[in-house]
């Protein structure tokens, strides 16, 4: 990967209107700015941990995009990270350990690489990209959300949404990477799921009323896998990681014990 990664948004990111879903009809305009540049030293947010700014100019960082929205924070952004070795994968994880943040987290993807990263933002297919970093900023969502109009068409806030915690998701089917070689700090924590690309929490009727379908679905059906139809290399990396999800529970309850 290198300075060509700025191409790689897809032509409609750059330029499109959508309808967003709302009582009334509203026409609202998206799409995609380039944060970072391979070679080039990127802008750290104020509002960030402290910490932040070592990962987002990581020699390893290449492109950054922000994809935006009109009348939306827009605060989320998103940094391909190109790493080699899986001691370069781990002395990442250790700079991400290192940020003064209440909260950590990496995602295990069971795909091969990103595809769509926000709003509007496409990566193409064979981008090859082991691992996005991705940060949003409290402070100004704090501020967006003290001006924007409540509700926000079908959106009803019961409290100021959460930024995204600084994030690594590292693509699990990606050649580079080895879960069994995976070494991750126990501040961190560590989830299945895709890129995050907007809120960590929205903390909205509709986000609690989904919440508590997942928890009433889970106990008519916990035993039915969302593993079920993905193709062979999917599923096989889906399980590879429940497996090491589930290791690493075990290991911290045995050293809770002791």
């Amino acid at each position: 990967m290198n300075s060509s990664q700025s191409r790689w948004i897809c032509p409609l990111a750059c330029a499109m209107t959508f309808s967003l879903l709302t009582s009334a009809s509203l026409w609202a305009a998206g799409g995609t700015s380039i944060v970072a540049r391979s070679g080039q030293k990127a802008a750290v947010s104020a509002g960030w941990p402290q910490g932040v700014g070592d990962l987002v100019n990581h020699p390893a960082r290449t492109t950054g995009w922000n994809s935006w929205f009109s009348e939306w924070p827009n605060d989320v952004n998103q940094y391909a990270l190109e790493i080699k070795t899986m001691e370069e994968l781990n002395r990442l994880i250790q700079e991400l350990a290192s940020v003064k943040s209440d909260m950590l987290q990496i995602r295990l993807s069971y795909l091969k690489e990103p595809k769509s990263l926000g709003w509007v933002t496409q990566v193409p297919k064979g981008n090859g990209i082991p691992v996005i970093f991705s940060i949003g900023d409290q402070s100004r969502i704090d501020q967006w959300y003290k001006r924007v109009r409540k509700p926000f068409g079908q959106m009803v806030f019961v409290a100021t949404p959460v930024a995204v915690p600084p994030t690594l998701t590292i693509f699990v089917q990606s050649e580079v990477v080895q879960l069994d070689k995976l070494s991750i700090p126990a501040g961190i924590a560590v989830t299945k799921g895709y890129v995050p690309t907007v809120f960590h929490r929205s903390n909205t009727t509709i986000e609690l009323k989904r919440e508590k379908e997942a928890r009433e679905k889970a106990k008519t059906a916990p035993n039915k896998s969302p593993a079920e139809n993905l193709e062979a290399k999917a599923r096989e990396s889906f399980d590879a990681i429940q497996t090491f999800l589930e290791q690493r529970t075990e290991q911290s309850q045995a050293a809770n014990k002791n």
